[in-house]
């Protein structure tokens, strides 16, 4: 198998072309940061995407590269009569540029690798009733890069959510996130969508709920009333939004005008990877080291399981292996157990060693004066529903860590409205600063009625629900999820539950936790 990589010479070169393209757009985005930001992300992504070595195989395709020079991408994009975001955007050019300024094997990798996802996707989109240029929306929201992460966790080549995750079957965990798997994340997007098709009726408005969240695209609609535009909608939203249709509408320009034409012999059995069931925890150098399978064909074939760690003891998982390893697995499966390392399963996070804690007071009060070498003090206000375990992952600490800094003693016991001591790392101190959070120094404990919170951040058709609506408290039981609780009271769905409670993950709600819905009239 032949893996393809950009020379790093030409690597240099497109980075610094994109940094002074982004230097020159700075005026223009200044209003909305999220603009340069997006955009940003989606150059990131398409240098990632061309550092994962890409296999050149029946698994992603055969075929000669063919390529067009447009003259004139507006004129082309209007004679493609898309039914997606017909109007040519502004952004466009932009993204172009990004696009034809890839060296050339660069862009052949690209058009390679989105010919594989083109498949799958046209597939699903045909099934469910959909517009097949959908398709075109995976490079725009991820360069095609299966690994690319976004705001709010966001995953995989269609960015969806840990919630969009969860509420389509897909496995999220700290071994396995099968957003990342484009067979699976493909489905879960489509069904995202067609669920917001049937919501907003237009597939661009689909989009957007899609991209911007279904209960900020409801809330704009009522606040501009049934008779406001696409135009108008989109002039109310972050600027990232009109970024996204620049990044769609590039896409569909490039992978329209730069094709794979496969060439393949039509009597021979088309070659797919081999897949076989784990029952016992397994890491892919296991099997390298058995079977002589590089490490790299199995990341490409299963970029779901993050660590190389496959949890088949916690429950039976498919492996997917390249075409014809069936058979040697099961022949060898036993040789392949045997070769395990404890130390292959380890996921070694830095220990720090900790001066002695200078005078702990009660449990709950952070350890006084409590300085790391490298680390930058910031503090955490706990919501309704905060644990411990879901802190310690989103900052990239542990728990043991949490519990130390602020003399905790049980992690059940921490209480709604106080603050926490988090120390990160220096360089990562300004990324949790703009997501939200100030330094120790400036933070400010201030507790708001549940309403008046939502007054500030909601249009008034939320007032009017809270106002008019019946209230009920809802106590979590086991199992219950937002989506199993929205299913027990008609007109109410997740977000509404999400946002009604001031929760702005899922995952942290818990059971015995009393939640107040707004039935509706």
């Amino acid at each position: 198998m032949n893996f393809v990589k950009i020379n790093k010479y030409k690597r240099f070169s497109l980075i610094v072309f994109i940094l002074i393209l982004m230097k020159t757009q700075v005026f223009a985005f200044r209003a909305d940061s999220s603009a340069v930001v997006f955009k940003s992300r989606f150059s990131e992504n398409i240098l990632k995407t061309n550092d994962l070595c890409l296999p050149l195989d029946s698994v992603f395709l055969y075929g000669r590269i063919k390529t067009d020079e447009i003259v004139d991408p507006a004129d082309f994009y209007t004679r493609m009569n898309r039914p997606v975001f017909k109007n040519y955007s502004v952004a466009t050019n932009d993204y172009l540029q990004i696009y034809n300024s890839l060296p050339q094997i660069q862009k052949q990798t690209l058009v390679r690798l989105f010919a594989y996802y083109e498949e799958i996707t046209e597939k699903e989109l045909r099934k469910n009733g959909l517009p097949v240029e959908l398709k075109f929306l995976a490079p725009a929201l991820s360069g095609l890069n299966c690994t690319a992460t976004g705001n709010q966790k966001k995953a995989g080549i269609w960015q969806l959510t840990h919630f969009q995750a969860f509420l389509n079957g897909l496995q999220v965990t700290q071994l396995v996130d099968e957003r990342l798997n484009p067979q699976l994340a493909t489905k879960a997007f489509v069904a995202e969508i067609k669920k917001n098709y049937s919501l907003f009726k237009t597939p661009e408005m689909a989009v957007i709920a899609y991209f911007q969240g279904n209960t900020k695209i409801r809330n704009t609609l009522d606040y501009l009333g049934d008779s406001a535009d696409f135009n108008q909608i989109l002039s109310v939203l972050p600027a990232e939004t009109m970024e996204l249709i620049g990044a769609f509408q590039a896409s569909a320009i490039f992978f329209t005008g730069n094709k794979l034409r496969k060439s393949a012999d039509p009597l021979a059995k088309r070659m797919v990877p081999d897949t076989v069931f784990i029952d016992k925890q397994l890491h892919f150098k296991q099997i390298t080291d058995v079977l002589m399978i590089p490490g790299n064909q199995l990341s490409v074939l299963n970029p779901q399981f993050r660590f190389q760690i496959v949890p088949g003891n916690l429950k039976e998982l498919k492996l997917a292996l390249p075409s014809g390893k069936r058979d040697d697995f099961i022949l060898w499966q036993d040789s392949v157990y045997k070769v395990a390392d404890s130390a292959l399963f380890a996921i070694v996070t830095p220990k720090i060693e900790y001066p002695p804690a200078p005078g702990r007071q009660y449990a709950g009060e952070p350890v006084k004066n409590l300085e790391i070498e490298g680390k930058t003090k910031i503090k955490y206000t706990l919501k309704s529903g905060d644990v411990l375990g879901v802190i310690a992952e989103e900052y990239d600490v542990s728990v043991e860590d949490l519990m130390y800094w602020n003399n905790i003693r049980n992690e059940r016991k921490i209480q709604a409205g106080k603050s926490i001591d988090i120390f990160v790392d220096n360089e990562r101190a300004s990324e949790f600063k703009s997501a939200g959070i100030e330094s120790a120094a400036k933070i400010q404990v201030k507790k708001e009625n549940p309403v008046a919170e939502l007054q500030k951040k909601s249009t008034p058709s939320v007032f009017a629900e809270l106002k008019n609506g019946k209230k009920v408290e809802h106590v979590v039981k086991s199992g219950e999820s937002p989506f199993v609780i929205a299913k027990k009271y008609p007109g109410v769905n997740p977000d509404d539950i999400l946002l009604w409670n001031n929760i702005s993950d899922a995952r942290k709600i818990q059971i015995g936790q009393t939640l107040v819905i707004y039935l509706k009239n």
